[in-house]
This record gives structure tokens, sequence and C-alpha cells, in this order.
């Protein structure tokens, strides 16, 4: 009896997650049908490929050589279907993470984008911050991040996307009588900012201390736009994407602020794993980079 890629599969994502269970749930299948694939594997090869005497699933020798090649089989099962079937072999859902801001701005825009080159694809987009996101990228949760201040290893690819601008911005009876002030006056005022999760939180205030600012209160909350609505309260001043909330600035409820020096701008990374078998995480990295926008706004009309 021929050796299945489905056997391959079951063998490849247990060894890769550790248990029946996970690659149960990464397959979307039931756990007694990945140990019946690889209880067949096993027979057709004459091997155990893992050692179940021991508590942890552990590799024999056998599983560690094979494991190699069967993510080498796998590759090549998806890059026939992806040439041989165009855009439609992708189907089902997409699991991917992005913060607040890019969901306020251009997500609406990534997901078109994908809809029109997978139309077989189900985006399934997660709102949290980056460090959290990172952390579900790294536990196979899910399979590409969009954020900032990536971990630097080997284990992960990044594709950079576009750079944010962020403005000291508050109501305008509120803070210094001057639009622009050494940063170092800001100490002066309450900064209302995002709670520690957030990577522009922690990114701007490191930057902000590094540069002099002496924070003596900080209001934390975990919405960008109710901060914009705390500051616009008069309740103290906080950093934003004075693009996204330009129509506020407009209309008198915000006003900026400047500082000597300024805050740099924030890239933005489209982040994945290295060692993923399918190509789509990567493919979607490259559309959101053409896709990536700061200056839109998620709603219309607000």
């Amino acid at each position: 009896m021929p050796v299945s890629l489905k056997q391959i599969e079951a063998f490849y994502w247990t060894a890769k997650l550790g248990g029946f269970t996970e690659a149960a749930e990464r397959l979307h299948l039931a756990q007694s049908t990945i140990s019946k694939r690889i209880l067949e594997l096993e027979d057709v090869i004459k091997e155990p490929l893992f050692d179940r005497a021991s508590y942890a699933l552990r590799l024999t020798r056998a599983g560690a050589a094979s494991l190699p090649i069967a993510a080498e089989m796998l590759t090549l099962e998806t890059r026939f279907r992806e040439v041989a079937g165009g855009s439609g072999t992708f189907s089902g859902p997409f699991r991917f993470g992005v913060t607040e801001l890019v969901a306020l701005t251009w997500l609406p825009k990534l997901i078109v984008a994908m809809k029109r080159e997978y139309p077989n694809l189900i985006p399934e987009p997660e709102v949290a911050a980056s460090i959290d996101l990172y952390g579900k990228l790294a536990a196979n949760e899910i399979d590409l991040v969009i954020g900032l201040d990536p971990p630097q290893t080997p284990n992960l690819l990044l594709v950079p996307l576009g750079a944010v601008q962020l403005e000291w911005v508050a109501a305008p009876g509120f803070g210094p009588a001057e639009d622009c002030i050494p940063l170092h006056e800001m100490a002066k005022y309450p900064i209302l900012s995002q709670t520690q999760g957030s990577g522009l939180q922690r990114l701007v205030l490191d930057w902000a201390v590094a540069n002099g600012l002496r924070i003596n209160r900080v209001v934390q909350c975990n919405s960008l736009n109710v901060l914009a609505g705390l500051a616009a309260s008069g309740l103290g001043v906080t950093f934003l994407t004075a693009s996204y909330f330009a129509d506020e600035i407009r209309r008198g409820r915000l006003r900026v602020i400047r500082t000597e020096p300024a805050i740099p701008p924030i890239r933005y990374f489209a982040v994945r794993r290295a060692e993923d078998l399918s190509p789509l995480a990567g493919r979607i990295a490259d559309i959101a980079q053409v896709s990536c926008d700061f200056s839109a706004r998620s709603l219309p009309g607000r």
C-alpha cells in the first residue's frame, strides 16, 4: 500500500505541534483520524515514527529523519495545486492578526484585495495588540501578523509596510498656548495612552523618555477612538494619527501640538513564520504591502 499525502500531513503536524490533539485542531479533523493515519503510515514503512513509551510525544530516529522529507513533500504538493489550480487552490479560513490602527484604517481595503485575488478564501482577522498577536503566531493560532516592532528572530519573515506618523493632540483649550514646544514641556500635562500591551504606546513613550520627557501622570485606555474622545474632553494630551483624525482637527475638536523633537515615523510589518509550508501567508503579506494606507478610514463619513 503506498504512502498517502494525508498520512504524511498527519505525521508532520503532529510532530511540529507536539501532539495528536493539536494536529487535529490544525487540520480540522478528529483526533482519532489523525492517530489512524499515522498508524497506517507506520504500518506501510514498518517503522514507528513516535516513541509512545515516553510521557511526552517524541520522534523516533526514523521519525526525525523523515520529518524534513515530509515537509518537502507537502510543500511540493501545495506548489503543484497552485500551479495547476491557480488562485482557487487556496480556500477556507485564513487566520491573521492586525492592530487596532490597521483595523480602523485599511483592513477593509486589505480584505477586499484578498477576496479579489483568492475568492475561495475566508479571511478571519483578529484585532489585538502586537505583542499578543506575535504570541499567537508563535503558537500556530494565526498565520500572519500585521503589526509593529516584530521580534528579531530567524524564525520569522518580515515584509516592511508603510510607516505611520503620530502627533500629540489635545482639546483646543487644553495644553500649551504655543503650537510647538520642546518635548520635555509635555511633562506638565497628563498623558493619555494605550495600555501596556500596545506596541505604539511602548515605542512612543520609550522614545519620549529617552529624549528627556518625564511622564508624571499616565491615563491608559485600550481604544484609540476613546483616547481621542478623552483628549477632546480636555482630560489630557495623547498621540494619534493626525491624518486619521483630520476631521476632528478640522472641526476644532482636537488640535495638534508639535514638539521638538517630533515623534519619529513608526514602521509596520507583515510577519509570518519562516517554516510555513504554504506560500499563502507570503502572498497575503505582499497584498498587505500594496493595500497599506494609514490615512484611510474604515467607516466612511466619520
